[in-house]
């Protein structure tokens, strides 16, 4: 089942070593546009680095880089770096499948068992579909096991059996996926990996997209991932292999762009069927279809899923009503991954927000520490250069966001949808009280 180094090579080839030229670095058009490219660079400022895309109507409006891709700051993010897409590979899993569908080499509903030895009684009604749509009943805590062996990992797998009856329960479960990504291999025969490349990247002219272990693509970055852990390539294995224990619920390498070819893919029928994509995106327990969330958000059709790994962050949303199309990849796991997105969203449906500066840490440092007022506790942290600030409320959700303005006496707490002035109040040269909301949080 697994290729030969040659063959591997040669699947490879044109992807490596043609990279997708056509896609600009970056891409920035009309009003809009501009709007997207200032609300991601400043947002750079708390502490975004990645690549964002977005398109409506069927066409692009922006694709930038936004921070460095390397930890020296050397080497600037584009549209054409690549990423690690931890969970978003779901959907790639999920299509792989469907293209089996489509071959008549599996249906929907046939039982796991069916394509995969070793499956106990107790998990013999677990279907394709229930694996898909994180119905199996398994618990998500069922999540020992690694490496290639299928008979090492299956009874770790689902030890215990179904918790609830398949199909009546929604718990996300991961190691789903790679039994998934099993039932792909040994229904092609050939590895996963390749499947994908072969019938699903291919295909959509994604030219770039990749998995982690494989080759580095000529001709473009690849971005290092940062934040709460130690530092990783794109490429490199987060968990020391591509095995059981992340193989189909992660592992997908892709850019802005790789991504919109998809989306097209997608948007047509390149690669799946009208009555194929119909099973991709129809929503069963949580909203959840074959590997994509879909609501209705704001009135708007959303089809989207994020993924978290660690360095990396992303969010990957198709709004068909509007054939449009958002896709936010960041190279640092503890940047503003939603706030960014949420933003572009709105951006792009007319909202006409503007991102302040950051109070730098050292303007600000009299601001760190704990403060309590009657109705909540505020907290300020220095943080990458910058204050991060938290209001933990007693009768409402919490407020995160950072300190911004040009000085301490102008400071605010943007939390990404508004601005709310931190008024100081001073005892000699000490700061006594911060005003927020029209409440005074002292010092704890």
């Amino acid at each position: 089942m697994t290729p030969s180094l040659l063959t591997y090579a040669a699947l490879l080839l044109p992807f490596s070593a043609c990279p997708a030229q056509q896609d600009p670095p970056r891409l920035v058009v009309g009003a809009v546009g501009e709007r997207i490219a200032r609300f991601a660079e400043a947002a750079a400022g708390f502490g975004f680095a990645g690549a964002v895309l977005a398109a409506r109507d069927g066409k692009v409006v922006v694709a930038v880089g936004v921070g460095s891709a390397d930890l020296a700051g050397k080497v600037p993010n584009d549209a054409r770096t690549l990423f690690e897409l931890a969970s978003v590979t779901k959907q790639f899993t999920a299509a792989a499948i469907l293209v089996l569908v489509q071959q008549g080499k599996l249906k929907l509903d046939d039982p796991m068992h069916a394509h995969l030895p070793g499956v106990p009684d107790d998990c013999r009604t677990i279907t394709i579909r229930h694996l898909l749509q994180h119905t199996s009943g398994i618990p998500g805590s069922n999540a020992q096991g690694s490496g290639d062996d299928l008979a090492v990992v299956l009874p770790k797998f689902l030890a215990g059996g179904p918790k609830h009856a398949p199909g009546t329960h929604w718990e996300y479960w991961n190691q789903g996926y790679a039994l998934l990504a099993e039932i792909v291999a040994r229904a092609s025969g050939e590895e996963f990996t390749t499947f994908c490349a072969r019938h699903l990247f291919a295909p959509a002219k994604a030219t770039t997209a990749c998995f982690t272990g494989d080759p580095e693509p000529a001709g473009v970055v690849v971005a290092i991932g940062r934040g709460r852990g130690a530092p990783r390539a794109a490429l490199a294995h987060p968990y020391g292999s591509y095995g059981f224990q992340y193989k189909g619920m992660g592992g997908a390498v892709a850019s802005v762009w790789d991504l919109w070819h998809w989306d097209r893919a997608l948007r047509g029928e390149t690669v799946l069927q009208k009555a194929t994509k119909q099973d991709l995106f129809a929503p069963g327990l949580n909203d959840y279809a074959l590997g994509w969330f879909v609501k209705r958000r704001d009135g708007r059709l959303a089809q989207s899923h994020g993924g978290s790994v660690r360095g990396f962050l992303c969010d990957v949303r198709r709004l068909p009503d509007q054939d449009a199309f958002i896709a936010v990849l960041c190279c640092r796991d503890d940047g503003p991954m939603g706030e960014v997105a949420n933003g572009v969203e709105a951006l792009l449906f007319g909202d006409k927000r503007e991102v302040p500066k950051p109070l730098p840490a050292d303007t600000g440092a009299a601001l760190v520490g704990t403060w309590q007022s009657e109705r909540g506790k505020l907290s300020i942290e220095a943080y990458d250069g910058r204050l991060r600030a938290t209001v933990e409320w007693t009768q409402y959700p919490p407020t995160r966001g950072f300190v911004a303005g040009p000085e301490l006496g102008k400071a605010t707490l943007f939390d990404w949808h508004s601005e709310l002035p931190l008024a100081i109040e001073r005892r000699g040269d000490q700061v006594a009280a911060i005003r927020l909301a029209g409440l005074s949080f002292r010092r704890t």
